[in-house]
C-alpha cells in the first residue's frame, strides 16, 4: 500500500475518532475554555520533542503575497452584500413560515463542523494522536491544522469585539454597529473555523473528493448560520474569506506584509513564536 494512502487512512481515522469522542464531551463548554484546553496540550508536546524548533509549517518555496486589491475586493464585496443582500435575506430568515424540521436538523448538523466545541478539540486531538502513536506526519499535520484554526479563532474574536455588529435576530438595521458592546455578528466564527479547518485539512490530504466534501460541509455551516438567523449573509462571506486566509497564512502558502508562516520554538522551559519575512 502506498505511503500516502496509509497516511490518509491514519489521518481520516484519527479525525473521525476524535470528532465523535469530542462533539458530545465538549458541546457545552464556552469557547474561551476550549482555547485553554487546546493550549493545555503544549506541555505534552514540548516534553516529547527532541528539537528546539517544531517544524510546524515549512513555508512554500514561492508563497503568494496577498495584494492590496485582493483585500480591498473582500472588503468591497462585504459592503456591497451588506447594502444589497443582507436586508432581504434577513426578512426571509426571520419569517417562521420557512422553517421545516428536516432543514432545522440539517442546519444543526452543519453547525457542528464550525463549532469551537468540535474544531478545537479535534485539532488538538490530531496532535496528541500523532504524538502518542509516534506518527510524525500526523503530528505535524495536526500542528498545521491547529495553527490554522487558532489563528482564525483569535482574529475572529478580536473582530467581533471591535465591530460589535448586532445579529439579525436582534435588529433589522444592517448597519447597526456598537463597537466593544459584546455584540458579535461580524463576522461568523462558525464559518471562519469551518473554512479554516476545511482548507488546512484539504492541504494535508491532497485529494479532490476530500476538498470538495470539506468545502461543501463548510458551505453548509455558513448556510446554517444564516438559516438560523444568527448571522447576516455578509457575516458568513467575510468569515469564509477569513477562514481560508488564516489557513493559507498559517501553513505558509500565502504571506501578508512580507511575513511568512510563524515557526513555534519549543524548549522544556516554555514556548515562543518566530516570525520571518522580507520587506
Amino acid at each position: 500500500m502506498p505511503v500516502d494512502t496509509i497516511f490518509i487512512e491514519e489521518f481520516v481515522g484519527a479525525v473521525m475518532g476524535i470528532a465523535s469522542a469530542t462533539s458530545l464531551a465538549f458541546a457545552r463548554l464556552p469557547s474561551g475554555l476550549l482555547l485553554a484546553l487546546v493550549g493545555s496540550v503544549t506541555p505534552v508536546v514540548v516534553a516529547a520533542q527532541d528539537s528546539i524548533i517544531i517544524d510546524i509549517a515549512p513555508p512554500a518555496a514561492k508563497p503568494s503575497a496577498i495584494k492590496w486589491w485582493e483585500a480591498g475586493a473582500v472588503v468591497g464585496g462585504g459592503l456591497l452584500t451588506m447594502a444589497v443582500v443582507d436586508g432581504p435575506v434577513q426578512e426571509w430568515s426571520s419569517n417562521p413560515d420557512h422553517y421545516h424540521q428536516a432543514e432545522d436538523d440539517l442546519a444543526n448538523a452543519f453547525q457542528l463542523f464550525g463549532a469551537p466545541a468540535v474544531v478545537y478539540p479535534v485539532s488538538a486531538g490530531i496532535i496528541l494522536v500523532g504524538l502518542v502513536a509516534k506518527k510524525p506526519a500526523l503530528f505535524h499535520s495536526g500542528l498545521r491544522i491547529g495553527a490554522s484554526v487558532l489563528l482564525a479563532g483569535v482574529v475572529t474574536e478580536g473582530a467581533k469585539l471591535t465591530f460589535g455588529r448586532l445579529r439579525p435576530d436582534d435588529t433589522n438595521d444592517v448597519w447597526d454597529y456598537q463597537p466593544f458592546s459584546g455584540n458579535g455578528s461580524l463576522w461568523s466564527g462558525h464559518t471562519a473555523l469551518a473554512f479554516s479547518f476545511a482548507t488546512s485539512v484539504s492541504q494535508e490530504i491532497h485529494r479532490t473528493w476530500v476538498t470538495v466534501g470539506l468545502y461543501t460541509i463548510a458551505t453548509g455551516t455558513a448556510w446554517s448560520r444564516v438559516y438560523e438567523n444568527e448571522h447576516w449573509v455578509s457575516d458568513v462571506l467575510i468569515g469564509a474569506a477569513v477562514g481560508i486566509t488564516s489557513a493559507e497564512l498559517a501553513t505558509g502558502h500565502w504571506t501578508i506584509f512580507g511575513l511568512r508562516a510563524p515557526i513555534p520554538l519549543a524548549t522544556p522551559n516554555g514556548l515562543g513564536v518566530m516570525w520571518h519575512g522580507t520587506f
